[in-house]
């Protein structure tokens, strides 16, 4: 669970946000239908609830996330906190796109 949890945290960013800006629409893509991330060779699915809430890996791990703009901003207890990730714009269910930091790259599917 931990090492599932890690990798979804390395294909992050890190910066504190709250809702400022209404989501981009790949973000708004991203929430309603889910995403597959692929990382180091692991596929996991996270659901994103309107809440702010999500879930992932199959229940491996949970958080809450924030939008602001292009950015999608993930905490998850005790692992990571506030990591922000700015997405892509114009992107749909199904499309792929690679987000890659310095600690490395993973893969994003929009199911």
């Amino acid at each position: 669970m931990r090492l599932l949890a890690l990798a979804f945290a390395a294909g992050m960013l890190a910066a504190p946000a709250f809702a400022a800006a209404p989501p981009s629409d790949t973000l708004k893509a991203v929430i309603e239908k889910g995403v597959t991330l692929s990382v180091q060779g692991m596929d996991f699915d996270i659901d994103y609830k309107p809440d702010g809430t999500f879930i992932g890996g199959g229940g491996q791990f949970e958080g809450t996330y924030t939008v602001d703009g292009p950015k999608l901003c993930i905490t998850i207890p005790g692992m990571v906190d506030n990591q922000c990730t700015d997405y892509p714009d114009g992107k749909k269910s199904g499309d792929s796109f690679e987000l890659a930091n310095d600690q490395g790259s993973v893969m994003v599917t929009i199911r």
